[in-house]
């Protein structure tokens, strides 16, 4: 066989054209080039098609390289969450808290360190107690319902926490967690403010409202637990950004952006609080369609997990890494009045939802199957909070009770 690159190309083209019966073209070939084709002097047929389905087949792996390893990334994810957890899971209750406020309780916030959480009710009033029931302190503000409570702990240092509180006037108040005395307050919204959250590190916190915005503040809760100054400085509106309808709902990502959830949409928003502006849309129907059959109205974080409670009998799960749908929970009780709240068990294999006629649901999350379900209170279950270390789920209604459950996969 010639190892000329030139003699070696003219042969591989004319034993084509032989093989495919091209006759005519080899024997113009033959004429202008001068050199007449002889089968023997290669070692074997097709090599010119040989050669190039291997080049072809190599080019398709190196093509389909990113979608098979992103589909066996998926085939891992989906083994990880059948194998996780188990349907044998229970939650065991513990103690029922009564007489603690003269009105529906609406929220409750885990403070696990001291093993104590707290309540907010209906008349702007703000308690923490231990798990056992008793009070520590007692705060009432003159803000309306208390819609939303969130802690912000000092994890690396003295463990002392600050307390943010969204209520019905549009207003959001900083409390001292261990004492409850208020060290500032900002008015955030002209209606309900339905969500306040701190950001992981402590500097700020969001709102949302049924305002139709998004306000984001700089507040420094880091700065007063390691001071301990009662004085401390109003929250500074960083920015705040309007939306075509009610906020309902948002959550810090794992990427720092803000994930939105509205009213009578679709679509949950993303935001880049360093840039100040919408990155993404999130369309929640699978097919695709912009058709609103429900909205979401809820959010709850767990790594790379969102969980999306929407106002209907259905929870959607996303991965938010590639915003693409892992699970989908139906079969939740829900009333017409249904306030949607579900949260993440520490573990990540369960979630834990609030359900019609004052039950909660526990689903699999591998499965989406229910493994528990049990009448928690006598009317609505409005919030639920889940405390990691102590193995604690506290969860408060409007019947103005407070239900302390046990779950029966930690120790002690």
């Amino acid at each position: 066989m010639s190892q000329d690159p030139d003699a070696m190309a003219m042969l591989l083209v004319q034993q084509y054209l032989d093989e495919m019966g091209y006759s005519s073209a080899l024997h113009e070939l033959e004429r202008q080039h001068g050199l007449k084709f002889v089968p023997d002097k290669l070692p074997k047929g097709s090599m010119l098609l040989e050669m190039i389905y291997e080049r072809m087949e190599k080019e398709a792996a190196e093509a389909d390289e990113p979608e098979v390893e992103a589909r066996q990334r998926e085939l891992a994810e989906e083994e990880a969450l059948l194998k996780g957890g188990s349907q044998n899971f229970q939650m065991e209750h513990v103690e029922c808290i009564d007489n603690l406020h003269e009105t529906n309780i609406i929220s409750v916030c885990c403070w696990p360190g001291p093993k104590m959480f707290f309540t907010g009710s209906g008349n702007g009033q703000v308690q923490q107690l231990t798990y056992s029931g008793d009070l520590y302190w007692s705060k009432k503000l003159p803000v309306g319902g208390i819609l939303s409570l969130d802690i912000w702990i000092n994890q690396g240092g003295n463990e002392k926490a600050v307390l943010l509180v969204g209520a019905m006037d549009g207003s959001v108040s900083i409390l001292d967690a261990e004492e409850g005395y208020v060290l500032s307050t900002a008015k955030a919204h002209t209606k309900y403010c339905v969500q306040a959250t701190w950001n992981s590190s402590g500097t700020g916190f969001i709102t949302a409202s049924w305002d139709q915005s998004l306000s984001l503040y700089e507040w420094s809760a880091a700065k007063h637990v390691q001071e301990g100054s009662q004085a401390a400085e109003e929250p500074k509106l960083r920015h705040r950004e309007a939306f075509p309808t009610a906020v309902t709902a948002a959550a810090y990502l794992p990427n720092g952006n803000i994930v939105i959830a509205l009213r009578s949409s679709n679509y949950l928003r993303l935001f880049d609080p360093k840039q100040l502006k919408e990155v993404g849309r999130i369309n929640m129907n699978a097919q695709g369609d912009d058709h609103v059959s429900f909205s979401a109205a809820h959010l709850a974080l767990r790594g790379k997990y969102l969980l999306v409670s929407t106002d209907g009998p259905r929870i959607i799960m996303y991965n938010t890494e590639d915003w693409q749908q892992r699970r989908n929970f139906f079969g939740l009780p829900v009333e017409k009045f249904h306030q949607p709240v579900a949260l993440w068990h520490p573990s990540g294999h369960y979630i834990i939802a609030a359900a019609a006629h004052g039950y909660v649901y526990v689903f699999h999350v591998g499965t989406a199957k229910v493994v528990q379900s049990f009448k928690a209170h006598e009317k609505n279950v409005r919030s639920l909070d889940y405390d990691a270390s102590n193995g604690i789920l506290v969860t408060g209604s409007f019947d103005k009770k407070c239900q302390i459950w046990k779950d029966s996969t930690t120790p002690g």
